[in-house]
């Protein structure tokens, strides 16, 4: 490691003393923490843009005292009031994030229920998801085939639903 020396004005050096004092450590450590801290903010929010786009977003990640210590990265939804949906966990000692895009995804849908979503049911989804891939791959029977036209005019009547709801908020 390599040492490195900066110049503060006096208010920012004393201010960072008192932080380091009520932290109990030392200034250099607490100037690293806070500097492995934002760091970790980074890592996270580059896993959550890639998988959420902006819709989500992170807070201040918290050190977590656990057998590896791990960080914890608070998630809010990116509107008025933000609502917590989850946390993204990032490895402290290299780094590497521990959640998976299942966690991702599950905290997209914390979002939408925080919005007052709805969603087809599990099965629903399930068997349109099962419909759309037979119709890949073979021409669907006539009762297959309005089967899956009623889960998508369904889906589609839940997704209005949820814009209308959506533009209500954000107009109020």
């Amino acid at each position: 490691m390599r040492p490195l020396t900066i110049s503060l004005p006096d208010y920012l050096y004393e201010k960072l003393m008192q932080q380091a004092e009520v932290s109990k450590i030392s200034l250099e450590n607490f100037v690293l923490f806070q500097l492995e801290r934002d760091e970790v903010r980074d890592t996270a929010l580059t896993f959550l843009r890639k998988r959420a786009g902006r819709c989500l977003m992170a807070k201040e990640p918290i050190l977590k005292e656990s057998t590896p210590p791990v960080w914890g990265v608070p998630i809010f939804t990116n509107v008025d009031p933000p609502v917590e949906v989850g946390e993204i966990r990032v490895a402290a000692d290299t780094g590497e994030v521990l959640s998976t895009e299942m966690d991702v995804a599950e905290m997209i849908e914390n979002g939408h229920v925080s919005f007052g979503f709805e969603s087809l049911a599990i099965e629903k989804q399930e068997r349109l998801m099962e419909l759309l891939a037979l119709n890949n791959e073979r021409v669907l029977a006539s009762e297959e085939q309005q089967e899956m036209e009623a889960l998508v005019a369904e889906e589609q009547v839940l997704q209005i639903q949820n814009l209308e709801g959506l533009e209500k908020r954000l107009l109020s």
